[in-house]
């Protein structure tokens, strides 16, 4: 099963990152310009159980496909994890994030997402894709976070 993990370290205190995760509707701020998140609906913050769909378009696909998604554990201020589920794409894909303090006073903030698509020629041959597609996308979104907290909590830490 492939994995992805990445880490950054973000100058802002750790209440305010995991803060920020809370809420889904901030997904669309840190996305990279080659994925479109739109139709954000679910329970906003987050809370264990809570569900939340997007309709998420990656180019060059031209139509958005909905992600469903159900937060399975979340321990403030440290954990959320979410599923996927009922999605044709992935048969599996859990996606961790850690929120650590660091040295300097900011926080460490970690995404490690188990995934798997179907066992099938198309799969098969769609997730050495995938995989390049989930390292763009899940590195971009830290860096664009880390930008977005650290000029929005300018001078917390």
């Amino acid at each position: 099963m492939p994995i992805f993990e990445g880490s950054i370290d973000i100058d802002v205190p750790i209440e305010a990152v995991f803060a920020f995760h809370l809420d889904t509707r901030n997904v669309p701020s840190v996305t990279p310009p080659t994925q479109q998140v739109t139709e954000i609906e679910g329970t906003f913050p987050l809370v264990l159980g809570a569900e939340v769909q997007m309709m998420i378009r990656q180019d060059p696909i031209p139509t958005a496909q909905p992600w469903k998604i159900r937060v399975t554990a979340l321990e403030e201020p440290t954990l959320i994890v979410d599923e996927l589920f009922d999605n044709p794409n992935f048969v599996h894909f859990i996606h961790t994030h850690r929120f650590a303090p660091n040295a300097t006073g900011g926080t460490t903030l970690t995404d490690h997402i188990d995934w798997e698509m179907p066992n099938s020629m198309a799969g098969r041959m769609a997730t050495p894709i995938a995989k390049g597609i989930l390292e763009k996308v899940f590195t971009a979104r830290q860096e664009r976070t880390k930008a977005l907290l650290e000029a929005e909590h300018a001078g917390s830490v």
